[in-house]
């Protein structure tokens, strides 16, 4: 699957999920993903990934996951360290 691919699913999903909440709910959610993730991610990379423009690293699905109390993403989703190369060349 490619990073593109990849972008696109998070992006539904995440966005699949939002569209179950209740409008006035959306700033509520995003501020508490924002927070759960810390100093790296800011309210522009959470729209970001609303609007499929980067990756949501694994971690930050595991956050949303467990702010939203329900599965939001696809397990096949999810980085692990054997989807990533090493500098030997090897998964």
């Amino acid at each position: 699957m490619t990073t593109q691919q990849v972008k696109e699913i998070d992006s539904k999903c995440l966005n699949d999920y939002l569209a179950t909440l209740p409008h006035t709910d959306h700033r509520f959610f995003v501020t508490a993903v924002v927070r759960a993730c810390g100093e790296g991610i800011k309210r522009k990379t959470f729209y970001n990934w609303k609007a499929g423009c980067c990756c949501i690293p694994s971690f930050c699905k595991k956050e949303i996951e467990r702010i939203a109390g329900c599965v939001v993403f696809p397990k096949e989703l999810y980085v692990t360290d054997r989807d990533v190369d090493t500098p030997s060349g090897k998964a």
